[in-house]
């Protein structure tokens, strides 16, 4: 596929909604009283991975968009690469500008890569915020 320059409002939102459903079946089961110990276990490995699920509609976005300056997007993709590419070391090449102070997640370059859910929360926040503003073309 090629890259996209522009996504319909409607994949944002079903997106949205796929996050929504999942955070919140997670937070059910901790209300449900799930052990805590277990959910302090499990919750660094499934707000992790969700992070795929947070990239994967809109993974053909074009850079030229967003530019390569700090935001939510694009740390998006530092995640995600590193996840994948990286063993969960949290990588940070030359291509894509990072800096600690500012991001949304708060990941240290070098670091393993476990996401809880307040920084989860607030990357998915920014990059829906993001893909509203730069890529979703209005009615």
């Amino acid at each position: 596929m090629l890259g996209r320059k522009t996504f319909e409002q409607r994949e944002v939102d079903q997106a949205k909604a796929m996050i929504a459903a999942l955070v919140a079946g997670r937070v059910t089961l901790a209300e449900a009283g799930a052990d805590p110990a277990a959910v302090a276990v499990v919750d660094p490995e499934f707000f992790t991975g969700l992070t795929l699920v947070l990239d994967r509609p809109f993974v053909h976005r074009v850079r030229s968009v967003i530019g390569r300056g700090p935001s939510a997007l694009n740390e998006l993709e530092l995640i995600v690469e590193s996840i994948i590419g990286h063993e969960r070391v949290f990588t940070v090449g030359t291509v894509l500008t990072y800096a600690v102070e500012g991001s949304f997640t708060g990941l240290v370059p070098g670091e393993t890569i476990r996401l809880g859910a307040e920084p989860f929360e607030r990357l998915a926040v920014g990059v829906f915020a993001e893909l509203e503003e730069l890529f979703v073309v209005p009615a």
